[in-house]
């Protein structure tokens, strides 16, 4: 039983919800993408509820930029890594949690499992232990809409799920163009590639792009 050995701050009482939310789908057909689609249900309200109760004077567009990234596929796979989960994932052979949302769909998944396991009271709690730092820390007097920012925030308004990044580091002699990021979006129908000397650079670079080819007026 993989659950005995993760650490999370939460005890389930049925072990086995947890074992399915760490199973990728690659492993098992029993596996998490319902509970991962649970979850998100979960996380999204949650962050809804608490940016509106903690900034009582921001508008909906400015709170809807806050969710964005509080929900972001690179957020949810920090918070993944936080968790220590990246070990601890079934995997099925050759699968890899490199450069994809593996990571970020788990907790997904284990939010998902806590709701199941004890109700939303226990999930928000459960929440609370990573989010509340970083929602109590946001600035809104601090512009938020760089270009990555932005298109999540467009994307979410249309229902659309959020792009993935994949980062490739090419190495210190590429100096100005050392991280390549391909930033893709099932919904758009849309792959385009940025380039730049820090991986947040690149990354933004390619939102850019995307914003220029199918938003350029929003």
């Amino acid at each position: 039983m993989v659950s005995k050995s993760v650490k999370l701050k939460y005890k389930f009482k049925n072990k086995d919800l947890l074992d399915l939310a760490l199973t990728h789908k690659s492993a098992s057909k029993n596996n998490n993408e319902r509970l991962e689609f649970l979850g998100d249900a979960v996380i999204n309200f949650y962050i809804t509820e608490r940016l509106f109760e903690e900034f009582e004077d921001l508008q909906e567009g400015k709170l809807t930029q806050f969710r964005a990234s509080l929900v972001s596929r690179s957020f949810l796979n920090t918070l993944g890594e936080e968790m220590g989960l990246s070990k601890k994932i079934i995997l099925g052979k050759g699968e890899s949690t490199l450069n994809n949302s593996i990571i970020g769909n788990v907790v997904e998944a284990i939010v998902g499992a806590i709701f199941l396991d004890s109700g939303l009271d226990s999930a928000k709690r459960f929440l609370d232990n990573y989010y509340l730092k970083e929602i109590l820390n946001l600035e809104p007097s601090q512009e938020s809409r760089d270009p990555k920012s932005h298109l999540q925030e467009l994307l979410q308004k249309k229902g659309c799920n959020l792009p993935i990044y994949l980062v490739v580091d090419r190495g210190p002699s590429r100096r100005d163009d050392r991280f390549k990021v391909t930033c893709k979006s099932e919904d758009l129908d849309i792959s385009v590639i940025g380039i730049g000397k820090s991986r947040k650079i690149a990354e933004q670079e390619a939102a850019k792009l995307v914003l220029n080819l199918h938003f350029e007026n929003e």
